[in-house]
């Protein structure tokens, strides 16, 4: 809904990035709780955490990672272990994929922007957050979590 007020002039570069990164953000774990719900896993909590990313971001990136709160997911390790792991891995995936929509789904709409160097702003930085998912999330976060359930099973605990 905010990216259909968006200011005009130099406020507009702050907007999109803030704007993306609360998209992001708040999209991340309600998209893990449907899908993971949708699919028969039951959760026990949901409260504030760090991210698991901090392990692999660069020195310079952990300290401000380990400063932000992110929402998690406590499963149900009981109830888990009757779900398919297909489905347990599609639960962890899901917040990833959700949260790189959402970064292009506001660049999107970002494109009706004036004048169009906004708008080349607002899909920079979607695409600069695929990239820092396809290469963080596969060593740390989410995408490992969904691989590492295909391969061995679903030892889950939370999700983030």
């Amino acid at each position: 809904m905010l990216s259909f007020e968006m200011p005009r002039g130099l406020d507009f570069a702050l907007y999109v990035i803030v704007l993306e990164l609360l998209a992001t953000y708040l999209v991340h774990c309600p998209v893990h709780y449907l899908v993971g719900t949708a699919v028969g896993i039951k959760f026990r909590s949901i409260r504030l955490g760090r991210t698991t990313l901090a392990r692999v971001l660069p020195a310079g990136l952990v300290a401000l990672a380990r400063f932000i709160p992110v929402l998690t997911l406590q499963v149900n390790r009981d109830q888990s272990a009757k779900v398919p792991r297909s489905n347990v891995s599609a639960m962890y995936a899901s917040g990833t994929v959700g949260s790189v929509c959402t970064a292009f789904i506001v660049a999107s709409i970002s494109t009706w922007a004036e004048p169009v160097t906004y708008a080349a702003l607002a899909w920079t930085v979607a695409f600069v957050y695929l990239l820092f998912d396809a290469v963080f999330s596969p060593k740390s976060g989410d995408l490992m979590r969904a691989r590492r359930v295909l391969r061995i099973g679903p030892a889950v605990t939370s999700s983030s």
